[in-house]
């Protein structure tokens, strides 16, 4: 049973960040322990705990343990420091820059951070929810957020210890890429070389390629993301994030892999779901980072 929640913001701003209460009434505060410590104990009971393995995909009951992490420096790790933070507002300003929610509690003793990532889905605009008051529908004037229903990561702060079992769901919250594996010239020419892919320019990318794209060259291998998805399917996903070409139909057609490597970058931060767009603003940023994505041409 968790005991002594407490609900905090998670808004990583460029090279800074910040955490922010989430204030809550008792009876709310009692009620989030019961249904986080439910999320915890689907998360944690019965599993099996095994070593990070990029190339590896868990079990359901299995979950990617990383001993010795360090959260970033931007993540308050001492439930004191909880106290001194400002109080969440959710406006046009606070939201579209929310990464995650955070639940500090205690369980059994020990203190737990529980992470939950936060998109656009979570937020329901005014005008778009409507309750009951004295027998009459309304709406409210300001944004309303709804929680997950599973948790995303646990962090053990006295052991270091980070638990997690979707590597890109982690990855959109915290910095795990450089725990991946990079992707050797060779790899990276299978990678381009797939099916559903039509790279422009293949040797401007395998030879010589920055760690930057080795890594997530290896990601997107390692996610089937292609593998899983259609292009037209992942097209239809990237409206309103950036323009994806594709050329041929059905099964022929192939997502072209732009030469510019400005183009190729965000591409690949798509396929890897390391962009996110603001639920308010909309506007267009890099998950672990948040820095508004450059979408300047190259």
């Amino acid at each position: 049973m968790l005991t002594n929640l407490q609900l905090v913001a998670y808004s990583p701003q460029g090279e800074h960040a910040s955490l922010s209460q989430i204030r809550l009434t008792g009876d709310l505060q009692l009620s989030m322990q019961e249904e986080w410590g439910r999320q915890l104990s689907e998360f944690c009971d019965g599993v099996r705990e095994i070593a990070f393995d990029p190339g590896y995909k868990p079990e359901s009951d299995e979950r990617f343990v990383i001993p010795g992490f360090s959260l970033p420096d931007s993540i308050e790790t001492n439930r004191e420091g909880l106290n001194t933070l400002a109080p969440f507002q959710p406006d046009p300003t606070s939201l579209p820059q929310l990464s995650a929610l955070l639940a500090y509690a205690t369980e059994r003793g020990r203190e737990v951070i529980l992470i939950q990532r936060f998109t656009r889905s979570h937020v329901i605009k005014p005008g778009r929810y409507i309750f009951m008051r004295k027998g009459t529908f309304e709406s409210a004037d300001s944004p309303a957020l709804t929680l997950g229903a599973k948790l995303d990561a646990v962090y053990y702060p006295a052991a270091q210890k980070l638990v997690f079992h979707n590597f890109r769901n982690a990855n959109s919250i915290l910095p795990l890429a450089r725990f991946y594996e990079q992707a050797s010239e060779t790899e990276i020419r299978q990678v381009l070389a797939h099916a559903r892919l039509a790279a422009e320019d293949v040797d401007r990318f395998a030879v010589d390629a920055p760690q930057w794209f080795r890594t997530r060259f290896a990601m997107l291998r390692d996610s089937h993301v292609l593998d899983e998805y259609t292009p037209s399917q992942i097209r239809a996903d990237a409206t309103g994030y950036l323009d994806i070409e594709i050329r041929g139909e059905g099964d022929d057609a192939k997502i072209v892999f732009p030469r510019d490597r400005g183009a190729a970058k965000r591409l690949l931060q798509f396929l890897n779901e390391e962009l996110y767009k603001g639920p308010i603003t909309e506007k267009l940023y890099e998950t672990n980072s948040k820095r508004a994505a450059d979408t300047s041409p190259s």
